[in-house]
């Protein structure tokens, strides 16, 4: 952030090019000079907790990234991505719809990250990802891989937000403990001949239960996203925030962000409610017994804390045969999905010797 509080660029010292985040070398780089300049680092940085029930009373304005950025929203799917100023087209990384953009200044107000992942994967290792990848799946056409030609990738940072909590629960259910008892009942010899046997039988006996119990949440990750987009992102999960470094415009330098889809209160609902179910599911493994029914829970949550960070990704599109496929790469792990087209060929033979196979078996079943 420049002295009067205005996004900037960041020169090279050595020439004045603009440098940019560089993954593999992990550095600033110019590419007009080959200079490496490293980004400042505080090895004693620790992401600094917000109260979230002072911050949704409260909602404080942001100065943006502190980065030159621009405005692009995709007209197919509403996603919003700030990007490079030098830029000039893009690929949508969700639904690759492919734009040419106009100019628009990025939005001031965003929520300033505290910390973020910086991208360790580049674009090289990106694109040899890609490659190894739509060459791979016995399902896929045979020319998929000379076919399918790569349109574009850009690397993204991704909205997300982590919450603490302490959780206090309450329960009640009804507790089943098995016994068996002794049934007889009417059988048949090797001869056809009835015959009286006996056998056990399971039964449960019900006796209501209740208790309590206190958890600690750390770190509940949630990305700020909408859940059009989300179920690419959750595919190439984990990230490891072990990581985590205070937060510097530089390392969004040759980068974009997506901006948040969806506002801090309703990201809080979503782990609160991902939290409430892991409580459930800890309070039915405190149900003594064998098996339990009519499990009510009743959880109170204290001490909420969140952070605002960014996670690195690369998204893509590819062409084939006149249709675009986006696909994503995690930009700190490299772990790469994307959705590719079919052979109608191949699957429809792997259904008939499936069904084959089957029937073969049924035969053999049959004869013994």
């Amino acid at each position: 952030m420049s002295a009067d509080g205005s996004a900037k660029t960041f020169p090279c010292p050595n020439c004045g090019g603009e440098l940019a985040w560089d993954p593999a070398r992990q550095e600033m780089h110019c590419p007009y000079c080959d200079s490496l300049i490293p980004v400042p680092s505080d090895p004693g940085f620790a992401p600094e907790e917000q109260d979230l029930m002072a911050f949704l009373k409260d909602h404080p304005r942001s100065t943006g990234y502190g980065v030159t950025l621009k405005q692009f929203t995709c007209r197919q799917c509403g996603a919003s991505v700030q990007i490079p100023p030098r830029e000039r087209s893009v690929v949508c990384p969700f639904c690759g719809s492919d734009y040419v953009l106009e100019s628009g200044a990025a939005q001031a107000n965003v929520l300033k990250p505290e910390s973020l992942l910086p991208f360790s994967v580049d674009d090289k290792a990106c694109r040899t990802a890609f490659k190894k990848w739509i060459g791979s799946g016995w399902f896929h056409p045979r020319d998929l891989k000379k076919m399918g030609k790569l349109e574009r990738i850009m690397g993204l940072y991704l909205p997300f937000f982590t919450f603490d909590a302490h959780a206090d629960s309450t329960w009640t259910a009804m507790a089943g403990h098995a016994y068996y008892v002794s049934e007889s009942f009417t059988g048949r010899d090797s001869n056809g001949n009835a015959v009286q046997r006996s056998r056990q039988v399971r039964r449960i006996r019900w006796e209501p239960a209740s208790g309590s119990r206190s958890d600690n949440y750390n770190d509940v990750l949630v990305p700020a996203v909408h859940e059009d987009r989300l179920d690419m992102i959750l595919k190439v999960y984990p990230y490891d925030l072990v990581k985590l470094t205070a937060y510097d415009p530089r390392y969004l330098a040759g980068f974009g962000v997506l901006n948040a889809d969806i506002p801090v209160k309703l990201v809080y609902h979503i782990a609160s409610n991902n939290m409430a179910q892991d409580q459930r599911r800890l309070c039915a493994e405190s149900v003594p017994g064998d098996t339990y029914r009519d499990l009510a829970v009743n959880t109170r949550f204290s001490k909420q804390t969140f952070k605002h960070l960014l996670c690195p990704v690369w998204a893509g599109a590819f062409r084939y045969r006149k249709r675009s496929y986006p696909f994503v790469l995690n930009g700190q792990t490299g772990k790469l999905y994307g959705r590719k087209p079919l052979s109608t060929v191949k699957v429809t033979l792997a259904a008939l010797v499936g069904a084959a196979l089957a029937l073969f078996l049924l035969w053999l079943m049959m004869r013994s």
